[in-house]
């Protein structure tokens, strides 16, 4: 992972000298966080899924990730889910591909932060929903 992070990241500085050309591709990234996005999570196991093309990631230690598409594979305008997994705890979001965002407008870009919850927010969230239904109906009738 880290790899391919350096790699990226000499590529877009060959690209913004002027010394190489770079190829088409997309940029997926972005970082996961704790529920109200005030920790940084490291070590999440992030899924990425663009146009049913999966690739896979694990959050570094200040919570950034990032995956690489051919345009091929995901492309300007297209939709992204990002999932996220650590101890217990899961989110996932949706985002959007934008046009020619980075490197000499040459890469399209996603960015999708993620704040993964424990599994029981899930299930207290489910919780009030249900009351504030319940309460609908109870003053409605009234």
């Amino acid at each position: 992972m880290r790899n391919a992070i350096n790699l990226v990241m000499v590529t877009i500085l060959l690209a913004s000298l002027g010394m190489a050309s770079v190829s088409d591709g997309t940029l997926i990234t972005g970082k996961i966080y704790n529920a109200d996005f005030t920790v940084e999570i490291a070590g999440a196991n992030v899924e990425v899924t663009c146009n049913g093309n999966v690739q896979n990631a694990v959050s570094l230690s200040n919570g950034k990730y990032s995956v690489s598409y051919d345009k091929t594979d995901c492309k300007a305008g297209d939709s992204l889910i990002v999932s996220a997994e650590k101890d217990g705890q899961y989110a996932i979001k949706s985002g959007v591909v934008h046009e020619n965002a980075i490197v000499n407008n040459t890469w399209d870009l996603g960015v999708v932060n993620v704040a993964i919850v424990p599994e029981f927010g899930f299930f207290l969230g489910m919780l009030t929903m249900l009351s504030a239904v319940g309460i609908f109906f109870v003053v409605r009738k009234e």
